[in-house]
């Protein structure tokens, strides 16, 4: 948009500027200017390509409109029901087997909770054999990162309560999962982004301990300094997409009387923290079935909140992918609830989800079956 200044007086003058060929014989219309009216228009035209390059975001303003494309697991509940038989490797082996052999392969695989029937067996700890069983999916390179549940805590006996010492163990041996949680919460709770930045993923722990203690319930807890950490982390993030990992639902779509789970009010302060920032799914174990709802404006807050908490706007989806490997079906479901929540617990049946992000699409396939090969039986989108 410069001219010199013997180009701007001929603009003015109505005349042609001639310019020299590249031989340098003869010459050639540069540009003609016939009225002050196509100076004018020229001038404009110029001023506004100028701001459209002025206007190109940086690398950072881009960097959750990337187009980034990632693949992950999400499992949970694969424990014994017996001293004996602390895991279901007779499952949860031929599941990992068949996750081994995703094409594309999956950048982290995530279990939530629940792994082995007991923490501690005859004193000894159980983390590193369960650990111990995703080798051949971690011998690939791909990381296994861990939600603690409340089977992890006990010690043979679940009228003990939980145990302090198996916490502290379950650290030590998952030390593949993000220390950046909350102070004394390192592996428990925890976050990290995707390579591209446009996907961010976080852990709770309902249960964390600072002494043994005997639960009146199992439905957890969460307090203050994980909910201050998590909003932390996620004001500083600018991802399209957003994840959240725990073991215990929110919504209950079961009626289980072997392990009863009383709602916190503090989980309703959390999905109203997950409502108001659009996160894409919360997915969690404890009842052993499948199930899946979005979460909008005709399921109310429960339990209530005061001051109150407002209708649900933003969809987000509650993901219970609780048995791959754990017994029990989950109790009774409601045939009301059932259609409502997409309910599976057939009997000796068990599940695993494949997320897939693409762009501002995420497409989850949820995999069914038992010891032979498994199959899709239940596929969502979410877009942002």
């Amino acid at each position: 948009m410069f001219f010199n200044l013997e180009r701007r007086k001929a603009m003015s003058e109505n005349v042609t500027i001639n310019t020299k060929s590249k031989n340098g014989k003869g010459t050639k219309p540069f540009l003609t200017v016939k009225s002050h009216l196509h100076i004018i228009a020229i001038t404009l035209l110029l001023v506004i390509v100028a701001m459209l390059g002025g206007c190109k975001k940086s690398s950072s303003d881009q960097q959750n409109t990337t187009g980034e494309t990632l693949r992950f697991v999400w499992l949970a509940d694969s424990r014994g029901e017996v001293l004996s038989h602390p895991v279901n490797t007779e499952v949860l082996n031929v599941i990992i087997s068949q996750i081994s052999t995703l094409s594309p392969k999956p950048s982290f695989v995530i279990f939530g909770g629940d792994g082995p029937y007991r923490g501690c067996i005859n004193h000894i700890y159980t983390f590193q054999a369960f650990k111990d069983l995703f080798a051949p999916i971690t011998s690939q390179g791909i990381p296994l990162y861990t939600a603690i549940g409340n089977h992890e805590l006990y010690y043979e006996h679940s009228d003990s309560g939980f145990i302090l010492g198996n916490q502290q163990q379950f650290q030590q041996v998952f030390s593949e999962n993000p220390a950046n949680g909350p102070a004394g919460y390192e592996h428990l709770a925890y976050s990290f982004t995707s390579p591209g930045g446009s996907c961010f993923f976080a852990t709770l722990d309902p249960y964390f301990l600072t002494h043994d203690s005997v639960p009146i319930g199992l439905g957890g807890n969460i307090e203050g300094p994980q909910m201050s950490w998590l909003r932390a982390q996620v004001a500083q993030t600018k991802a399209t997409h957003k994840f959240l990992f725990i073991h215990t639902p929110y919504y209950y779509v079961s009626n289980d009387t072997a392990e009863p789970s009383f709602v916190s009010p503090s989980f309703t302060r959390l999905w109203a923290f997950l409502d108001s920032n659009k996160f894409d799914f919360y997915a969690c174990g404890h009842s052993h079935l499948f199930a899946r709802r979005t979460i909008d404006s005709s399921v109310l807050p429960d339990p209530q909140t005061v001051p109150i908490t407002p209708a649900w706007r933003n969809n987000v989806v509650q993901l219970i992918n609780g048995t791959c490997g754990a017994g029990g079906g989950g109790g009774t479901v409601d045939p009301a609830v059932r259609a409502a929540w997409n309910v599976h617990n057939a009997d000796k049946t068990y599940y695993f989800s494949v997320v897939d992000i693409n762009g501002g699409t995420v497409t989850v396939n949820s995999y069914s079956g038992y010891t032979g090969a498994y199959s899709v039986f239940d596929t969502f989108t979410i877009t942002r």
